[in-house]
């Protein structure tokens, strides 16, 4: 098999619009990343999972769902939140465990909290 779908042709049909739109997704979820990778790194936060290299697969993937689609992430996913709705400072909030935070500050960094998104909550076995 050559792994290529023939059905399918491979060509989603996204219009210029719908193309520039995922960018911006992508690129606001590197930004963000940054910003919490270096808060991490200078001792701000106590924990961070980047997202680096996953941007597209993140967009693309939540793209491709209905929003009656629930998700159940992993860490590395920070990008279908945004794509959900979520605001990068809303996942700066919990974060930080601040007073915002829709957890409340009771999970770790980067366990980000979706219900309004129809997205559980990223967990982590310890």
């Amino acid at each position: 098999s050559s792994g290529i779908n023939a059905e399918y042709g491979g060509d989603p049909g996204f219009d210029q619009d719908e193309l520039t739109e995922m960018y911006r997704y992508m690129v606001r979820t590197s930004v963000m990343d940054r910003i919490l990778y270096q808060s991490q790194r200078q001792g701000r936060i106590s924990f961070y999972m980047t997202n680096f290299g996953e941007e597209a697969i993140q967009i693309g993937s939540a793209r491709a769902l209905k929003f009656k689609d629930v998700v159940f992430p992993q860490y590395r996913e920070a990008g279908v939140f945004l794509w959900r709705g979520y605001t990068p400072l809303e996942c700066m909030h919990q974060c930080f465990g601040t007073a915002r935070d829709l957890g409340k500050g009771k999970q770790m960094p980067v366990h980000y909290s979706g219900a309004k998104a129809n997205i559980q909550t990223v967990s982590s076995p310890l």
